[in-house]
């Protein structure tokens, strides 16, 4: 029994298998698949508009005085006298007082020059005197040889009308007589020929001292020393008592009548700049691109004047100057020479160009465009941007819509919803 219960065992286990198995092949239900719609992701759009573009470039730079100079005084002498506004970042209007040198000694040379210019004039006077007499003395000689000689013609006749044979001597004849008047001549000549050399050499000495007169003028104009332009003061080396010489740096100032801040641009931004012969720098253009400069809130407009014309070695940049006026004026806030500010710099204008947002682009140089709810890919060209926007040249027409949505995966044509400020199209 138990050898037969261990053979039918397991020919029943199998024979209850199979039974089930063809029970629920038998009864086994149908599966029929739903329908589904494809997947349409939903993007967003914007439309594209051509129009003209003007680009505005923005970068940093740090503000300086145009002109910085030492003041050195003209002459030496000891310092009287120093403004009280002389101290670093005093302001000086142009003309206005700051050293005082002691003008003593200058005025003394002033003194002495004066006395010479007296001492010379006086000197010709008496040269002029010379020569009148000298002249009277001339003429006085002429006369009495005119004299002396007709007294001699008379003399000669009476002698042959008496039937003297010999010759008449030389005192009937007024021999003598002439010839001390001849002598008076050549001394009048002399006379005049000394009192011309006087009067030549006083005029020279009237020249001189007029010469030294003015510059001692100058040099008592030059004991006062005046801000040369509108200034600040950056640093000062002054103080009353100090014995000054042309060598001596009293201060250095800067010019406050406009600020310069030079710009420094990659070059491929000098495209979007309108200035003349940018890259050869040079003389200053007033017509230049505006430019606004931002510091701690607050702007200053002005304009680019000029490029430096120099491509700095280790940034391979070219710096264009920024000329902001009045930098320290009263009217608005002041603009420190050494401050760090932010440029924005008009461009030129350019055509037919899109503006759309940078999350259009992808690959770099590839826009999604929506087409009756296909999106198609197409290349174009980018040839301004920004972190916020991009400005397309090329590549896509006027009211075609371009996609902003970011897609995790693009197929070309693939079928999408487009959605427009909200709405399904």
């Amino acid at each position: 029994m138990r050898r037969v219960l261990q053979v039918l065992l397991p020919l029943v286990v199998i024979g209850i298998g199979v039974s089930v198995s063809i029970l629920l092949v038998i009864h086994k239900k149908q599966v029929h698949p739903d329908s589904r719609q494809r997947f349409k992701p939903r993007i967003e759009t914007v439309g594209v508009a051509l129009d003209d573009f003007q680009p505005t470039t923005t970068a940093q730079g740090t503000v300086k005085p145009h002109t910085v100079i030492n003041l050195s005084p003209e002459i030496s002498g000891r310092v009287i006298f120093v403004s009280p506004k002389l101290i670093v970042g005093g302001l000086f209007d142009e003309g206005e007082e700051l050293v005082r040198i002691d003008a003593r000694d200058y005025e003394l040379a002033l003194k002495q020059s004066n006395a010479d210019i007296n001492t010379a004039q006086a000197q010709i006077t008496n040269a002029m005197a010379q020569l009148s007499s000298a002249a009277a003395h001339k003429a006085q000689s002429e006369a009495r040889i005119m004299r002396e000689e007709a007294e001699a013609n008379a003399a000669r006749a009476e002698w042959v009308l008496l039937g003297k044979k010999t010759k008449p001597p030389d005192i009937l004849v007024r021999i003598p007589q002439i010839k001390e008047a001849r002598a008076g001549i050549s001394s009048a000549i002399a006379m005049s020929s000394a009192a011309n050399a006087q009067k030549q050499s006083a005029s020279a000495l009237v020249k001189a001292a007029e010469a030294a007169q003015e510059l001692a003028e100058l040099n008592v104009k030059r004991c006062v020393i005046t801000a040369p332009f509108r200034c600040r003061v950056q640093s000062r080396s002054v103080g009353i008592g100090l014995i000054a010489s042309r060598s001596s740096v009293l201060a250095q100032l800067q010019s406050v009548d406009y600020a310069e801040i030079p710009i420094p641009l990659s070059l491929d931004k000098f495209r979007y700049l309108q200035i003349t012969n940018a890259h050869r720098g040079g003389a200053s253009n007033t017509n230049g691109p505006p430019v606004t400069v931002t510091a701690n809130g607050n702007q200053w407009s002005g304009l680019i004047v000029r490029s430096e014309g120099e491509i700095r070695a280790g940034t391979q940049m070219m710096a264009v100057v920024a000329r902001v006026s009045d930098p320290y004026g009263e009217a608005g806030p002041t603009l420190n020479f050494g401050q760090f500010v932010s440029a924005a710099i008009q461009g030129r204008i350019f055509r037919n160009i899109a503006i759309l947002p940078v999350t259009v682009l992808h690959d770099g140089d590839l826009v999604y465009v929506a087409n009756k709810s296909k999106l198609h890919s197409r290349k174009v060209k980018v040839f301004w941007r920004n972190r916020k926007i991009i400005a397309i040249s090329s590549g896509l027409k006027n009211d075609e819509r371009v996609c902003v949505s970011s897609l995790d995966s693009f197929v070309e044509g693939m079928d999408v919803t487009v959605v427009s400020r909200g709405r399904d199209e």
